[in-house]
């Protein structure tokens, strides 16, 4: 009797069935988030519209509140000892920090209130935190000591060793 009914309708049963669909999609979740924000001023989502076309392939970014990014970087390259592997890593932190303040728009920098890089390797990670305004004052640092006397005042960095060899 009620398949009889719904049968008259053909059109209402593919809507419900493309909307169970689109319910149980995991990208709907995150769809819902942006929806949610879209009226909501960020100058977290500023800064990604601005930096993403012009970002590395390997950086994910992230904005889950207004003033918080995260961005999440692929360390790929095999390291035979730790201490090589860590080196490297904080060389790609410092060059990540770097080229962020260079694409991003800097009067919208100004006002992020934190700004948080994270590098993944399989066998350690690096976390780092700091505020937009000091991303901001990397560009007017040239030479590689004072980049690397600021990013000592500026960041804090934990590290993760997931595997020992």
């Amino acid at each position: 009797m009620i398949w009889q009914r719904a049968l008259k309708y053909p059109i209402l049963i593919v809507g419900v069935v493309l909307f169970a669909l689109f319910l149980s999609d995991p990208n709907t979740k995150r769809w819902w988030e942006k929806s949610k924000r879209r009226f909501i001023p960020s100058t977290c989502d500023a800064i990604v519209d601005r930096t993403a076309p012009k970002s590395p392939d390997s950086w994910t970014l992230d904005c889950p509140g207004t003033q918080l990014l995260i961005i999440t970087v692929e360390h790929d390259p095999a390291a035979r000892s730790l201490n090589v592997l860590r080196s490297n890593m904080y060389k790609e932190l410092a060059n990540s920090y770097k080229k962020l303040a260079h694409i991003s728009n800097p009067e919208t920098m100004e006002y992020l209130k934190n700004v948080e890089i994270i590098i993944k390797h399989p066998r350690i990670s690096v976390r780092s935190k700091t505020d937009g305004q000091a991303v901001t004052e990397l560009l007017k640092k040239k030479d590689q000591k004072s980049i690397a006397q600021h990013l000592k005042l500026t960041v804090k960095v934990q590290e993760n060793l997931t595997e020992q060899n």
